[in-house]
C-alpha cells in the first residue's frame, strides 16, 4: 500500500502546480453553510457542485484511459467526479460481471472467489504501485491521485450497493466497517475525497416498487456501520453515526439512492449525524426534478443540503428512441436542480457511465469515448457554471409571486429571487407563455439567456408592480429570464 508521503507525491508528479491551484488548498475543506441549504469551503467560499458520472472508471479503464477520461472532465469544467471502488460491472449491451470482477489488469478487489468476494479482506499484493499496479488497489490509488492533481473533487461510492448490498449481500455491517475502515485510512490524506454511500438503492424497502417488484428487508444497520468505518479510518477515532462528534467534521458523507418520487436519502439517514448532505435520483422521471429537490431543501431538523446525483443520461433511450434524452432535458434537468434550491447537480452521458460495450438501450451504438463530448455536456459545465455564479446561486430562495398561471412536466416555469432583493430570476423549460410579476417596487431592467450558449438579450425593462405575458426569443427552447433592480427591497 502506498503511504501518505507516496501517494501525494504522485500527485505532484502530474501537475507540480497542483496544489498551489486546488479549492481545497485555496478554501479549505467543505462544510455545510449556516443556513444548511448548499455547501462551502471553510473560509465561506461557496463550491459549485457540477458532477460527471463515471461510475465504472475504478474497475473498466486502464491508466492511460482514465487519463483521456479525466482531462476532458477537466477541461470540460466539471468540479466532481462520480466513481465506485468496488463495482458491478453491468451496462454496456454486456451481461453483469460477477461481485468480485477483476480490474483492467486483471486484478481482483477482495480475496475469495470471482463471484464471491470477501469484502473484509481487500486483496493486497506487495511491490506494486500506483503507476505499475500489481493489485487492484495500486491502480486504485492512480485514479485518487489522478483526479486530485486535476483540481476535481472524487465523490466515491465504496461499493455499487443497489447488487453488492441489496441484491446479492456480500456485505454484512461487520463487513462494511471493515472495508470502510480500509478505504478511510487509505486516502485520509486526500482533501478532495467526497464519500457516497449507497448506489442505485433505497437502504429500506417493504412492498412494492413502481414495477410491482416486491422487496422486504432493512439496510439501513450496514450503511451506518460502513459510515463509522470510514470514520474511524480517516480520523483513527470510534465514531458513532447518531452521537455528535468533531471527527465527523473530518469526513464530508451523502448517499446515493435509486430514483423514484418521493425517495431521496432523506428518507433514511435525513437524523443521522453522519450525513452531511441528502441524494436525490431521479432516474428517467425528469418531470419529478423540481418538486424532488423542492421538497428536501424544505427538510428541517435540521436542514440540510440536497445532491441531484443521478438523473436521465444524455442520449439515453429509458424505453423511448435513442437519443431521447437530447440536450434541452438534460438542461431542464439542472437548472431545475438549482431554482429548487438544490446544492448541486450530476450530469451523465449514457455511453459513458458504464465504460463499456457499444451496445444496449443505453448505448445504442457509442463508445464512451465517443461520448465525452456529447452537445449537453458543456451546456451543463463552463456555460451553465457562468450563468450560476453570475447570479450568486447560493443565496436564492423559491418565489411562486413572481410567476401567474400554471404549468408542469415539459411545460414547467419556476421562479426564484435572491437574498438582496434585487433580482429575480425565471427558467421557462420550453418556449412558451407566462405572466411574469415584477414584484419590486422599482423598475427592473430585464434579459434573456440562453442555456444553450450562454447569449443574452436585453427586453424592455419592467414597470414597478408590472405584470407581463411573456414567451423566450423565437427558436429557443428553454430559457432563463432574469430581472433585476437598482434598490433592494425592504
Amino acid at each position: 500500500m502506498m503511504n501518505k508521503f507516496a501517494l501525494l507525491m504522485l500527485a505532484l508528479l502530474f501537475n507540480p502546480l497542483a496544489n498551489a491551484q486546488a479549492p481545497w488548498e485555496q478554501h479549505g475543506k467543505l462544510k455545510v453553510s449556516k443556513n444548511g441549504h448548499f455547501i462551502q469551503h471553510e473560509n465561506g467560499t461557496p463550491f459549485l457542485w457540477l458532477g460527471d458520472t463515471g461510475w465504472g472508471m475504478f474497475q473498466q479503464l486502464t491508466r492511460a484511459e482514465v487519463d483521456l477520461y479525466l482531462d476532458s472532465r477537466s477541461q470540460l469544467g466539471f468540479s466532481v467526479i462520480q466513481s465506485v471502488a468496488h463495482w458491478s460491472p453491468h451496462g454496456g449491451g454486456i451481461d453483469r460481471s460477477p461481485d468480485n470482477a477483476p480490474n483492467a489488469y486483471g486484478h481482483r478487489p477482495f480475496t475469495g472467489k470471482i463471484g464471491a468476494p470477501n469484502t473484509s479482506e481487500p486483496l493486497i499484493v506487495a511491490g506494486g504501485t500506483a503507476t505499475a499496479p500489481n493489485d487492484y488497489w495500486d491502480h486504485a490509488d492512480y485514479i485518487v491521485a489522478a483526479i486530485h492533481q486535476r483540481n476535481m473533487y472524487l465523490a466515491l461510492l465504496p461499493a455499487w450497493s443497489a447488487q453488492l448490498v441489496t441484491i446479492s449481500k456480500e456485505y454484512t455491517a461487520k463487513e462494511a466497517t471493515s472495508y470502510g475502515e480500509f478505504l478511510g485510512h487509505r486516502y485520509k490524506d486526500f482533501a478532495n475525497i467526497i464519500w457516497v454511500l449507497g448506489g442505485d438503492t433505497k437502504a429500506q424497502m417493504q412492498g412494492y416498487d413502481k414495477y410491482q417488484k416486491y422487496f422486504d428487508y432493512d439496510d439501513r444497520h450496514i450503511y451506518r456501520a460502513m459510515a463509522e468505518g470510514l470514520g474511524l479510518g480517516v480520523t483513527g477515532k470510534p465514531l458513532k453515526w447518531h452521537e455528535e462528534h468533531p471527527g465527523w467534521d473530518e469526513l464530508f458523507l451523502t448517499y446515493h439512492p435509486n430514483g423514484d418520487y418521493p425517495y431521496g436519502s432523506a428518507q433514511w439517514f435525513h437524523h443521522d449525524v453522519w450525513q452531511d448532505a441528502n441524494g436525490v435520483e431521479v432516474w428517467k422521471e425528469v418531470d419529478d426534478v423540481y418538486r424532488t429537490m423542492l421538497d428536501h431543501y424544505q427538510l428541517t431538523g435540521p436542514a440540510k443540503p440536497a445532491l441531484f446525483l443521478e438523473g436521465s443520461y444524455e442520449f439515453g433511450t429509458y424505453r423511448h428512441e435513442c437519443g431521447w434524452v437530447t440536450p434541452v432535458k438534460v438542461r431542464r434537468q439542472l437548472y431545475q436542480t438549482f431554482l429548487a434550491l438544490g446544492a448541486g447537480h450530476t450530469y451523465g452521458a449514457a455511453p459513458i457511465w458504464a465504460m463499456r460495450g457499444t451496445g444496449g438501450d443505453y448505448n445504442c451504438g457509442y463508445s464512451w469515448q465517443q461520448a465525452l463530448n456529447f452537445p449537453g455536456v458543456v451546456q451543463v459545465t463552463s456555460i451553465a457554471r457562468d450563468i450560476l455564479q453570475a447570479h450568486d446561486w447560493p443565496y436564492w430562495q423559491p418565489n411562486g409571486k413572481v410567476l401567474s398561471g400554471f404549468s408542469k412536466g415539459e411545460n414547467l416555469k419556476t421562479a426564484i429571487t435572491n437574498k438582496a432583493a434585487n433580482m429575480a430570476m425565471i427558467y421557462f423549460a420550453n418556449n412558451s407563455h407566462i405572466t411574469v410579476n415584477n414584484i419590486f417596487k422599482h423598475q427592473a431592467k430585464a434579459y434573456w439567456l440562453d442555456p444553450r450558449d450562454g447569449k443574452m438579450i436585453d427586453v424592455e425593462p419592467f414597470a414597478a408592480n408590472e405584470a407581463r405575458v411573456v414567451a423566450p426569443p423565437e427558436r429557443w427552447e428553454d430559457a432563463l429570464l432574469v430581472l433585476r433592480t437598482d434598490s433592494a427591497e425592504k
